[in-house]
């Protein structure tokens, strides 16, 4: 009985672990309320949600909408992550005009997809909105160095692993920056391409808990190399030999996160 009791309790927490992981989320990058009028944007799908990212404009359609004015929203790209996540560069069909107040719209999502985001200042859901400045951002972000790395990070949860190889980020501009990241596993051979927000002035390559957009399961040396691009699509890119590095295996302690 006492060994019965164990197993149902171990299901138990088992489940709630689990519960801590949503079953799906959609995201936008910019995450300011200001953009140029050449911005972009890119969508991300967590879990059930990346149906929804490869189902952009088929069977839902994205755009900017102010008051009676309507912009679609192209699909230039779509990239996979490896643990949970799918995203969508878009870009406006037509130019933006300043000064105007748009809101991104995606038609026909399913009754349990929710497409707000949290405001923590007031506590409730809200829009993706943008206020739209006059004028374009032509510049691409400026580098002061190269990324090197700074440490890796290791902590067991629940739902599985949270693992990261964490880089410097050099990269300053005007507009905010995403960065545009692709691993290669050196044993497989295989490269996955995924863009990710800077942590300031980290770059966080690995996944959390419950998604990611890089797995290090199945080998121990990676490389990796890094496009630094802005709100507007400027691309500051890579050039010369990729980093390698070699995924994390040690568990962090608390004061070394």
């Amino acid at each position: 009985m006492k060994q019965l009791l164990t197993i149902i309790a171990g299901l138990f927490l088992t489940a709630l672990a689990y519960a801590d992981c949503a079953m799906n989320s959609l995201d936008v990058f910019p995450k300011g309320q200001t953009i140029r009028q050449n911005s972009i944007f890119i969508l991300e799908g967590y879990a059930n949600s990346q149906n929804v990212i490869v189902g952009l404009n088929k069977k839902y359609d994205v755009y900017l909408k102010s008051g009676e004015k309507k912009i679609k929203l192209l699909v230039v790209e779509i990239l996979v992550g490896e643990f949970e996540l799918t995203q969508a560069v878009l870009r406006p069909e037509t130019a933006l005009e300043a000064d105007l107040e748009y809101t991104m719209y995606i038609d026909s999502l399913p009754q349990d997809e929710s497409f707000v985001k949290y405001n923590y200042t007031t506590h409730k859901p809200e829009s993706f909105t943008y206020k739209v400045i006059a004028g374009n951002d032509i510049e691409q972000p400026e580098l002061s160095s190269k990324p090197t790395e700074l440490k890796k990070t290791l902590t067991h949860f629940g739902c599985g692993p949270s693992i990261h190889v964490v880089f410097s980020n050099p990269a300053k501009d005007k507009s905010e920056i995403i960065i545009k990241t692709t691993v290669k596993n050196l044993k497989t051979g295989k490269e996955t391409t995924y863009y990710i927000e800077p942590d300031g002035n980290k770059i966080n390559v690995g996944h959390g808990m419950c998604a990611g957009a890089f797995n290090f399961e199945d080998s121990k040396e990676y490389e990796v190399e890094f496009s630094f691009m802005d709100s507007t699509g400027n691309l500051a890119a890579w050039a010369g030999k990729r980093i390698k590095f070699t995924r994390p295996t040690k568990e962090t302690k608390y004061d070394e996160k």
